[in-house]
């Protein structure tokens, strides 16, 4: 079965309003004179048929246009509580959570299995509504939002990255980049030069035609990334992105989700139980029991962060 006839069977079983897009999320095609390219994992150049996130994102509020106010946090929770009723007992998976998240933070939440980071993480990524308190995104209340405005802003503003990957087993590289895009009704021409592009920038040019089961886990990973940029979203949201792969793929990941944040100003939120992460991040969240234990700012300490991983030409990416 092609693409286009899976995109079709979907489109008529979901609600049409859902994939249309309020909005183009980003001018992908302006450049600047003063852009230059950028080295390293995560860097876009100036040939990106993306340009700049930070200058081109869509400026209408009805399209997610980020805050840009350092000020204003771009995510809060406010009194947050998730609960379940399991038979006649009612389980808290989360209490009472208060976190402000600003646009452009590397942000770790860190706790250990059944802490509620999980739960939390499908908060923020609008997966889910909380039974009390207020999830803001852009200062806009999502249980305010219909489903099909929530689909919007999961499609355009946030890009997911799960452990599992969650690769179609049925499309190969390209078709599964390309997929988002598809829902967002692109431009069938343009979409197919981003995901060229992206795959040049994750390093699977040669992969195009590649399934899922023909690739490695570090190589489905990186599909995976790719095909959560493919809207070019200002919020990258991660859950143990590195728990399926080696070391040294797992420390290239996170050195291009690094890249994206420091060049690209994207928000990275990352949920994890894995301690060896908290270096790359500016700011890290400690839950446990569904509270936060703590919250620490961590400024990053570049040089200790390469000598801790090593370079990008020492990372076999296969």
């Amino acid at each position: 079965m092609t693409l286009i006839k899976i995109i079709e069977i979907f489109k008529k079983k979901l609600n049409t309003s859902i994939l249309k897009p309020l909005e183009k999320a980003a001018d992908f095609y302006s450049e600047s004179e003063n852009d230059s390219k950028i080295n390293g994992p995560g860097g876009f150049t100036k040939n990106s048929p993306y340009g700049s996130s930070a200058r081109n994102f869509a400026k209408s509020p009805d399209s997610g246009n980020a805050s840009r106010n350092v000020e204003i946090p771009f995510i809060k929770l406010t009194d947050v509580w998730k609960i379940y009723q399991m038979g006649e007992v009612e389980f808290a998976a989360l209490k009472g959570i208060n976190l402000e998240i600003y646009e452009g933070e590397f942000l770790v939440i860190l706790g250990p299995s059944g802490s509620g980071k999980s739960t939390l993480m499908n908060l923020l990524g609008c997966l889910d509504m909380p039974s009390k308190g207020t999830v803001c995104l852009n200062s806009k209340d999502i249980s305010e939002l219909s489903e099909s405005e929530l689909a919007v802003v999961r499609g355009q503003m946030i890009g997911f990255i799960f452990q599992s990957f969650n690769l179609l087993p049925t499309l190969n590289t390209e078709e599964n980049v390309l997929l988002p895009m598809e829902f967002q009704e692109e431009d069938r021409k343009t979409a197919r030069q981003k995901v060229s592009y992206l795959l040049e920038i994750v390093g699977l040019s040669d992969k195009k035609k590649n399934l899922p089961s023909q690739l490695s886990g570090g190589q489905r990973q990186r599909v995976a990334i790719a095909r959560s940029l493919g809207v070019n979203p200002p919020i990258i949201l991660a859950d143990e992105p590195t728990g399926n792969l080696d070391s040294k793929t797992g420390d290239y990941i996170l050195d291009f989700l690094d890249g994206l944040q420091k060049r690209e100003g994207k928000t990275i939120i990352i949920v994890t139980h894995d301690l060896e992460l908290v270096k790359y991040a500016t700011r890290i969240v400690y839950i446990r029991d569904g509270e936060i234990e703590k919250i620490e700012t961590h400024p990053k300490n570049e040089q200790s962060m390469k000598n801790e991983r090593g370079t990008k030409n020492e990372i076999n990416l296969n």
